[in-house]
Formats: structure tokens, C-alpha cells, sequence
């Protein structure tokens, strides 16, 4: 006859069984990937990054079953976009958005996108966006370069404009000497050279602080980002040459992707990349938005100018960077979809 004790060991043992059978069935927990941004995120948005960041980390469970979430970190809490681009390479940080101007630093070739005026308009930069061909070579550009990362997604921050601390410039003749904020590539370098500025890289965390103290007396942003960062405080004199529309790409570490099942990875691209156009086409409300906030403002100048003089002066750079970097089939897609009808 069992005694007590015994008959309490054997039930243990019979649930450890029961356990030891159940354990594998237990859902698996998805998997959580990092997404970080220089942009100055707030609520509610006032950058187009944070709609298209916010839309993915809210729609990629449905769109994935279940299997991936996504974590999103503005404001430079990951690092500014140089140093995330190199985490997410590396695989410490598992995915970022950075504008072309600073990943051109790792593929020269998207140098091109830092010439000016390649847009006619938001239309013809989404109708770029959405053009499969020129995804696919995009996604190529990077895929050869080795990185440890993929693009995932091309979207668009807004349209870029001057803005300065000195005083109202409304040709080419008026901002000539005065120091220039500018992304990290060469070709950005250029193009204001080219204008007669005197051009600085500074990383956009820092734009305000170098504004304020002198270090620099001009920049050039989305309308966008010049609300969303006060630029406008210490720096009055937006002047509209909407020289660039600026392309901002999504990036995912290739340790981040190994995660993700094989089953869900397609949906997760397809996500990525709507994520892309949601971010693209808040971009064009949130200018509208935030231009009528700054031609408010009683303190800001807002300078319409002809931008005529200015394109003609940096037109002939995009056949010469195209060439240089072997990017004339894409300057030719760009061509061609600013001429397909809407």
C-alpha cells in the first residue's frame, strides 16, 4: 500500500510529465526588432519619420501573424544617424531610417539623391517611390556594398529649404560667404560650394546649438524638421529655393532579419515598404501644415525667391554625378517618371 509521501511524489512526477509535454506547444514569443531615428519625435508627430515608424510598429503583428513586433526610439536615443548606421551594420541596433546624404557616406552611389532639383514635385518622387524597377535597384546598391544590412524601404522627409541667422537671402548673390550646415557627403559639399557658401558637416542633433552660438550661420532641412527642431529660433530667414526632395531609407541589420521566421519575412518587407509611402505622403501634408506655422510666426521671414537662376547654376550636376557613380539608368528612371502622367 502506497504511503502519503509516496503518492505525493508520484503526482509530482505526473505533472512534471504533463509539463515536460505541454512546454513545446506554449506559443513561441514574437520577435522584437529596434528601429531607431535621429528625428526629433514628439506627440503629437511633427516629423513624416515618426508617422511612418509609428504606422509600421502598429500594423507589422497583423501583417507578420503575430511573429514580429517593432520597438521605436526617436530623438537620438539610439545614436545620430552615422553611429546608427553603423550599429545596425553591425547588428547592435536592429534596424534604423537615415537620409541619403549621411548613408552615402557607406554607398557613394546615393550621392546622386544630394544634387539638387532631380524632383519636380512630391507627385513625381512618389510616383518614384512606388516604381518596382527602381526599388529593386536601390535595394541592389546596398545589397553590394556588403553592409550586414538591407534596405527595406525608400520614403521622403519633406521638400529641403535654406534657412539662415544673418539676413534675408533671396539669390545666389545674397548667401554668398556665409558658413553652411551640410550633410555628411561630398556632393552636399559641392552644391553649396557651388553657390559660394562655405560648407560644414555637422550632425543634425547639433544644428541648433551651432546655429545659436555662430558656429555655423545656415542650414537647409525640411520645413518639417526646421518646426519640429525650432530651428527657426536662432535661425529667422527661411528662404524657399525647395532645392531637394530629400529620400530617407529604412534599413534592417541582416542579424535582425536571421531572426525573423522564414515563413513571415516577405510579409515583413511588404510592410517595410508601405510603412515607406505612409511616411512619404505625410510628408507632403506635414510641409503644408508647418509652413503655415512658420509664415505665422511674427519673429520669421519666409522668402519666396525665383528658384530659376538656382537650377540652372546645379542642373548640369546631376549628368556629372550620375556618370561618376555609374547612376544613369537611375537618373534616367527619374527623368522618366517626372514626364509619366498622373
Amino acid at each position: 500500500m502506497a504511503t502519503p509521501f509516496r503518492r505525493f511524489t508520484r503526482t509530482l512526477g505526473l505533472i512534471a510529465v504533463g509539463l515536460t509535454l505541454v512546454a513545446p506547444m506554449a506559443a513561441k514569443s514574437a520577435v522584437t526588432l529596434r528601429m531607431g531615428s535621429e528625428e526629433p519625435f514628439s506627440d503629437p508627430p511633427r516629423v513624416a519619420a515618426q508617422y511612418g515608424l509609428d504606422w509600421l510598429a502598429k500594423n507589422v503583428g497583423a501583417r507578420t501573424q503575430d511573429e514580429v513586433r517593432i520597438r521605436v526610439s526617436g530623438n537620438a536615443a539610439l545614436g545620430p544617424e552615422k553611429e546608427l548606421l553603423k550599429s545596425v551594420a553591425s547588428g547592435v541596433v536592429d534596424g534604423c531610417v537615415a537620409t541619403t546624404g549621411n548613408v552615402a557616406a557607406l554607398v557613394p552611389e546615393l550621392q546622386l539623391f544630394s544634387v539638387s532639383y532631380l524632383f519636380k514635385d512630391f507627385d513625381h518622387a512618389i510616383r518614384l517611390l512606388k516604381n518596382d524597377a527602381f526599388f529593386e535597384r536601390m535595394q541592389k546598391l546596398v545589397a553590394d556594398r556588403k553592409l550586414g544590412m538591407q534596405l527595406v524601404s525608400v520614403s521622403l522627409t519633406g521638400s529641403r529649404n535654406l534657412y539662415n541667422r544673418v539676413h534675408e537671402v533671396n539669390s545666389m548673390d545674397s548667401m554668398k560667404g556665409l558658413k553652411m550646415r551640410v550633410m555628411n557627403s561630398p556632393i552636399e559639399v559641392k552644391v553649396w560650394s557651388e553657390l559660394g557658401m562655405m560648407p560644414t558637416s555637422i550632425p543634425a542633433p547639433e544644428i541648433y546649438s551651432a546655429l545659436q552660438s555662430g558656429v555655423v550661420d545656415a542650414a537647409e532641412s525640411s520645413i518639417s524638421a526646421i518646426v519640429a527642431s525650432k530651428y527657426y529660433e536662432v535661425a529667422p530667414n527661411l528662404s524657399l529655393t525647395n532645392h531637394q526632395i530629400s529620400v530617407m531609407l529604412y534599413f534592417v541589420s541582416d542579424k535582425a532579419l536571421a531572426k525573423v521566421p522564414e515563413e513571415v519575412r516577405a510579409d515583413l518587407m511588404a510592410t517595410f515598404r508601405e510603412a515607406g509611402l505612409v511616411q512619404a505622403q505625410a510628408a507632403v501634408a506635414l510641409q503644408e501644415k508647418s509652413l503655415a506655422f512658420l509664415r505665422s510666426r511674427p519673429k520669421v521671414k519666409v522668402i519666396d525667391i525665383d528658384t530659376e537662376p538656382f537650377q540652372k547654376k546645379l542642373l548640369p550636376l546631376q549628368e556629372e554625378v550620375a556618370k561618376k557613380f555609374g547612376m544613369e539608368d537611375v537618373l534616367a528612371m527619374i527623368h522618366e517618371t517626372g514626364t509619366e502622367e498622373q
